[in-house]
């Protein structure tokens, strides 16, 4: 057999072994981690095995190989089927709407407080300056830490929990008063969510902001190539089994709740996980209905990954999106305009 054909028939293998893993992740969102803990590991994938299919399909489609529609065909049932990976959209006149709020949720990773040059007094004036962009009405943090020299003195109302000692908080700043608050202690995990009921005018608002199971795994490619594989592959399972426990608890109480609803924070998981998927019944995902490109919200390397969302219940409409560049954290900041009669 010639060189060239070993090479093209190896090619299409990859190119068929992609294919078939990108579209048994179509049943992902649909399996509850805690029965398929392997399994689940296999939504952190899709990003890549979308990008190699495409890849394929293009070196296909340059050679004039009908062998371009098998990457295709999955790349359009992935696209269809899942929420779609890449978003081109615009802006919505706030002015059509009696009532509007702009909402802003930001992994901080402690205000830099651990990181190895913290400088405090420019991850302030970073902060202030995304504040000063995106004029947040309310504000959700994750990994809050009590000692920063941020002003918040423009949210006279808030809400800063921290689970007994530990240090990692989390916090929800409203410039309209907060008439209920609570939180969600989870068992054996520093995370936590908290949620709080904000009036404004004659609206009441529920915000959940939400820290889900951490994978505790550094945010980068070397890391998960020092480490032993079979460990790494069981303490990002056990996360996504915490995940899907944790969110059960939240949806039970999201479901009694009278009020129109906001879901924001850092899920540690994908869009195309099982996470995601039971959050989002019935609610939006800003993201798909204003934002922009692939959406990135976390810093790994190279790799692309939205972890960080924003969610509304349906009797909100979806005005404006954006995904910041602007950051100090290992997150991107994320921030939404929405509005309601």
């Amino acid at each position: 057999m010639k060189k060239g054909g070993i090479i093209t028939k190896l090619l299409f293998w990859g190119n068929s072994l992609v294919a078939f893993f990108l579209l048994l992740s179509f049943v992902l969102p649909y399996l509850p981690p805690s029965k398929f803990p392997t399994l689940s590991l296999l939504s952190l994938l899709v990003s890549p095995l979308i990008a190699l299919n495409i890849f394929f399909a293009i070196y296909w489609l340059i050679r004039m190989k009908r062998k371009f529609l098998v990457s295709t065909v999955i790349l359009v049932i992935a696209y269809f089927y899942f929420n779609p990976f890449f978003e081109i959209s615009t802006e919505k006149d706030a002015s059509e709407y009696n009532k509007t709020i702009r909402i802003l949720s930001y992994n901080v990773r402690l205000f830099n407080a651990y990181e190895d040059n913290p400088a405090s007094e420019e991850v302030s004036k970073t902060f202030l300056e995304i504040i000063e962009e995106e004029k947040p009405d309310v504000i959700s943090i994750q990994e809050y830490y009590l000692q920063n020299k941020i002003d918040f003195s423009e949210y006279p109302y808030q809400f800063i929990n921290f689970k007994k000692e530990n240090k990692l908080g989390h916090a929800i700043f409203s410039k309209y008063p907060i008439v209920n608050k609570g939180a969600f202690d989870f068992s054996d995990t520093s995370n936590n969510t908290i949620f709080a009921d904000i009036v404004k005018n004659e609206d009441t608002l529920r915000v959940y902001n939400l820290h889900l199971q951490s994978m505790g795994i550094k945010p980068r490619v070397s890391y998960l190539q020092e480490n032993d594989k079979t460990r790494l592959r069981k303490r990002i399972a056990d996360a996504f089994v915490k995940q899907e426990g944790q969110v059960a608890m939240i949806k039970e109480h999201k479901e009694k709740s009278p009020y129109k609803t906001l879901v924001m924070g850092d899920f540690n998981n994908t869009s195309f996980s099982y996470v995601y998927k039971s959050l989002t019944v019935d609610m939006q995902d800003a993201f798909l209905k204003r934002g922009n490109g692939i959406g990135t919200t976390f810093k790994f390397d190279f790799y692309p990954m939205r972890i960080d969302f924003i969610m509304n219940s349906n009797d909100f409409e979806v005005l404006k999106f954006n995904t910041m560049e602007k950051s100090f954290s290992d997150h991107f900041p994320v921030s939404a305009t929405l509005g309601w009669e």
